[in-house]
């Protein structure tokens, strides 16, 4: 039977946000446990630890608040230290079972963020946190870390927060923690997504989390932020055909999980954005309206979709596919990256759908990458006379 803080951990690495990123008990040194849960995506990297200790009820609570910041915050602090002085050198990380699993990003580029789970507490102990020696240090009790995980339920939303939780920290802002870390981010959120840095010190209201959650824009939010799940859907279905190998590529066969973290690294706001263009392109492609569509993403990431009839052979499909993206690479010379997804079109009574994907990563953009794609462009017609269209979207819409 597992404990709460084994419970914690199996949760983290299966069934959250984090799950595609993260490593449950990685080996460090020795093969010696690492931490509990790793979580790599570069260049930021987040080590867990996490600990139940139950709150000893002596009739002395400075005593008995001492003994369990020690055993349940210190000695994680500890932990997380000598896991980071190890993740400076290695070259990857190694899975519980000794294989080794994703590259390790170069130290000099590696982002850390140090976060400790206080399992037990049970609202008896106030929670702390700040630089225990070595650097600042995240503190969450269960009640926190899953609000936090429900809110900022992207990985990029979730570091964004770290990150500016860390900034405020050293800015030399105190922010005393009286009131729940929940109300920390209504703060954040209330704020634009960053902390008030005009101040010397922050207090908190102890129901600001309440507050804000009744507010008629964050309702709004929410209900925007539905057709955003339709891009979670996208991607938990290609993971399914990466895990079993069932992808098609139009370039390197290797790139499944490439494209995958790629795609996930997307926040929610331009999940939502995403999804919705998405969802218009398969109704519009169903009418024989269009054939592939570009978005680029507040990311920066350019997709390229593309939806062809069942009847056509998936090498063709493909063909066309790579063939879009590197035009689309030439008509957003400000961009890096073009992903392309294709399937098929959607007809009722015909079930079923398979992916090809399509990866270009390519910083610089030559003169004759130009001309080679306007020959292409040319020759094929792919996006020759695309419509640009411009769409405003408030992350919380008004009414």
């Amino acid at each position: 039977m597992k404990n709460k803080a084994e419970e914690f951990v199996f949760r983290v690495c299966n069934e959250t946000v984090l799950s595609l990123w993260g490593y449950a008990n990685p080996r460090g040194k020795k093969q010696k446990e690492l931490c509990d849960v790793l979580v790599v995506c570069e260049p930021d990297i987040i080590v867990f630890s996490v600990k139940e200790i139950r709150v000893s009820e002596s009739g002395d609570v400075m005593t008995d608040w001492k003994r369990w910041n020690r055993r349940a915050i210190e000695e994680s602090a500890n932990q997380i230290y000598g896991a980071e002085r190890w993740l400076k050198a290695a070259p990857n990380v190694i899975r519980r079972d000794g294989t080794p699993g994703l590259s390790l990003p170069n130290s000099r580029e590696q982002i850390i963020h140090r976060v400790v789970v206080a399992l037990g507490g049970r609202d008896k102990v106030p929670i702390t946190y700040g630089d225990f020696g070595k650097g600042f240090i995240h503190v969450f009790d269960e009640i926190s870390f899953s609000i936090i995980l429900q809110e900022l339920d992207t990985i990029t939303d979730f570091i964004n927060y770290l990150s500016a939780k860390e900034n405020i920290y050293e800015s030399g802002v105190e922010t005393p923690f009286l009131a729940g870390e929940e109300n920390l981010l209504a703060l954040y959120l209330n704020s634009g997504r960053k902390f008030p840095s005009n101040y010397d010190s922050i207090m908190l209201d102890g129901d600001l989390w309440n507050y804000f959650k009744k507010k008629q824009e964050y309702k709004r939010k929410k209900e925007a932020d539905k057709i955003s799940y339709v891009w979670d859907n996208i991607i938990n279905d290609i993971g399914q055909y990466v895990l079993k190998g069932n992808l098609e590529f139009s370039n390197a066969p290797d790139q499944g999980e490439l494209i995958l973290r790629t795609m996930a690294r997307e926040d929610r706001f331009a999940r939502r954005m995403l999804g919705k263009s998405f969802i218009e392109f398969i109704r519009l492609s169903s009418q024989n309206k269009v054939r592939a569509r570009m978005q680029q993403s507040p990311s920066g990431v350019v997709y390229v979709f593309l939806a062809t009839p069942h009847i056509i052979e998936r090498k063709y499909r493909r063909a066309e596919l790579s063939t879009r993206c590197f035009i689309a690479r030439g008509m957003n010379q400000n961009i890096k990256t073009v992903i392309g997804i294709a399937t098929e079109k959607y007809k009722p009574g015909i079930g079923g759908h398979s992916f090809d994907l399509c990866y270009i990563y390519k910083p610089d953009w030559t003169e004759k990458d130009q001309a080679h794609m306007k020959s292409i462009q040319k020759e094929s017609g792919f996006f020759l006379n695309s419509v640009k269209t411009k769409a405003h979207e408030d992350e919380y819409p008004q009414e």
